[in-house]
């Protein structure tokens, strides 16, 4: 069954509008017809069937609620921190993280980031990968879409007295911790800020006002990842670990 985000939609909703650009895509690219069901989901745990209704439609369609259904959110909140990178990495790295079921994502300024990508980082970039979160949820099926988030400065967010449970991934294995040896399970009902460095990593001096602001510096193995890849292996990691109690 077909599948789109609508904003819009809630518990009371008996018709719902779809955008022109839906729209578009209902009639002139799947070619659906009157009465045929589509799934839709507002990104926040509910999701309808609706049945569409293609008589009659100038630009925008309109379709009839026959069902809804609320999905829990998993009691496991991840919310990634990651240096700006190359705008082409982010967008894939957004992409692959809204299928791992990430809770937010906030892209940071450290002091190794590039100053061209973070220049490039405009809103349009910012609602640019806003989209792409809503369309990868679509895709893969998930019900929630992570709250896509302005730049922030990574030292700003370490005075932040509101992170939970704050990991730094670190590729220098001298000085951190293996995420095998940590005992995951008391993080089963909790939420992780995770903190992604920029190609060269995280500074010394980042990693030591990490360590006195309370956060955990730990590495994934001797290997050295990408730093879009680091983002994805290090999510799958914890998300699998913690939720099959496997560490």
């Amino acid at each position: 069954m077909n599948r789109f985000f609508l904003k819009e939609l809630n518990k009371d909703s008996e018709f719902i509008e779809f955008s022109e650009e839906i729209s578009h895509q209902i009639i002139n690219v799947l070619r659906m017809k009157s009465s045929d069901l589509v799934e839709v989901f507002n990104g926040k745990g509910l999701n309808a069937i609706a049945k569409i209704n293609v008589e009659n439609s100038n630009i925008r369609l309109n379709a009839k609620v026959i069902s809804q259904k609320n999905v829990l959110e998993s009691n496991l909140k991840i919310d990634v921190y990651q240096s700006v990178i190359k705008s082409s990495k982010l967008e894939l790295t957004v992409e692959k993280l809204t299928e791992l079921g990430i809770s937010s994502f906030t892209p940071i300024i450290t002091e190794r980031s590039q100053k061209k990508d973070v220049i490039s980082l405009s809103d349009n970039k910012i609602n640019r990968l806003r989209n792409i979160s809503k369309e990868s949820a679509e895709q893969s099926g998930k019900n929630f879409v992570p709250d896509i988030r302005n730049i922030e400065k990574f030292v700003n967010l370490l005075k932040d007295k509101n992170l939970s449970n704050p990991f730094l991934f670190y590729e220098n294995i001298k000085g951190s911790e293996p995420l095998s040896d940590i005992n995951l399970n008391e993080y089963k009902d909790s939420s992780l800020s995770i903190f992604i460095g920029p190609v060269g990593g995280f500074s010394e001096d980042e990693i030591n006002l990490s360590r006195d602001s309370g956060s955990r510096i730990v590495n994934l193995g001797d290997s050295v990842l990408k730093s879009d890849t680091a983002a994805i292996v290090s999510c799958t990691l914890l998300r699998y670990l913690i939720e099959n109690k496997l560490s």
